[in-house]
């Protein structure tokens, strides 16, 4: 399957502000759409250098394996940049399959991509506000 029939049933759009990226991802990340959100990630990142990111998923219909191993991908190169990762509106499928798989509490989760964004604002250096931490892990 190509990133064309990907695309059909996936869709995803980068909003890159000045410090902190917010990714908004809509329909199936599966096998055939984890890459796109990947490679648009890491592009935004490039571009950016070490913003926060968060990746609202409250539109997803359904996540496979490939779908959970990006979002661990995005978490462990957030950390290898310190910077935030933030992921507002969780679907209940997911939050089911994070917490199966225990990687639950590796996430920093929030209710809404506005909480989401304040978390990772008050992370950013120079930022006089402490992030609250208490959805991540300490690794």
């Amino acid at each position: 399957m190509d990133d064309d029939d990907a695309g059909e049933r996936f869709s995803l759009s980068i909003g890159v502000h000045e410090d902190f990226i917010v990714a908004r991802a809509a329909g199936d990340l599966d096998y055939a759409s984890a890459g796109l959100l990947h490679r648009q990630v890491k592009d935004a990142w490039e571009t950016t250098q070490s913003a926060g990111l968060v990746v609202d998923l409250s539109g997803l219909a359904f996540c496979d394996s490939m779908g959970i191993g990006v979002l661990v991908l995005l978490l462990n190169q957030s950390r290898e940049q310190q910077s935030s990762l933030v992921l507002p509106g969780i679907p209940a499928h997911l939050e089911r399959i994070l917490t199966i798989t225990g990687l639950r509490t590796a996430f920093q989760v929030q209710e809404s991509v506005e909480a989401a964004t304040r978390i990772v604002q008050a992370s950013l250096p120079g930022s006089a506000a402490v992030p609250d931490s208490s959805g991540e892990a300490d690794h």
